[in-house]
């Protein structure tokens, strides 16, 4: 995981933005938390599962209707993964996260007074989509990467106390 520090990457209100390991911070390297780099640590296995999978259905794609063009996938399949999940949330509350997702963060004072329904919709799906509940509920646990099962996002798209093993 490489972290770069720079002003414009991740936009006004956010700490860090993750994309395949190369963490864009508003922060340098030294500011940053170990609680914060666990989070983003595990934002970059869940990428790397996504875009394994990507590769995978492609590469089927490929062989399948003798073309290249399915290639382009590997690019797109993890987007449509993430705005799916993201659009889920978005039309399908209760929302159990938010509140875990910004306590203690400047951020969620001006989320809660946020004057549209849309805007406050947009944060608490952001929230609670299965990616970020992983990493909120995990970056506490510094052992979480190491026995972390493969696709263990995917626990995570059904909040917890609605969970029949819970």
């Amino acid at each position: 995981m490489k972290i770069i520090h720079n002003n414009i990457l991740p936009l006004p209100g956010f700490g860090c933005m993750n994309i395949l390991g190369l963490v864009f911070s508003r922060k340098p390297e030294s500011e940053i938390s170990i609680k914060t780099k666990r989070h983003e640590q595990t934002h970059t296995y869940q990428q790397y599962e996504i875009l394994m999978v990507a590769a995978v259905v492609s590469l089927i794609l490929c062989n399948i209707y003798s073309t290249w063009w399915y290639l382009l996938g590997v690019l797109v399949i993890p987007f449509i993964v993430y705005v799916l999940g993201f659009v889920v949330e978005a039309t399908i509350p209760p929302y159990h996260n938010a509140k875990i997702c910004f306590e203690g963060k400047t951020l969620w004072g001006k989320i809660k007074s946020v004057p549209t329904w849309l805007g406050k919709v947009w944060m608490d799906a952001y929230c609670d989509n299965a990616f970020e509940r992983e990493a909120y509920m995990n970056d506490d646990n510094p052992d979480y990467l190491a026995t972390r099962k493969l696709f263990g996002w995917v626990w995570y798209i059904i909040p917890s106390r609605a969970r029949k093993d819970a």
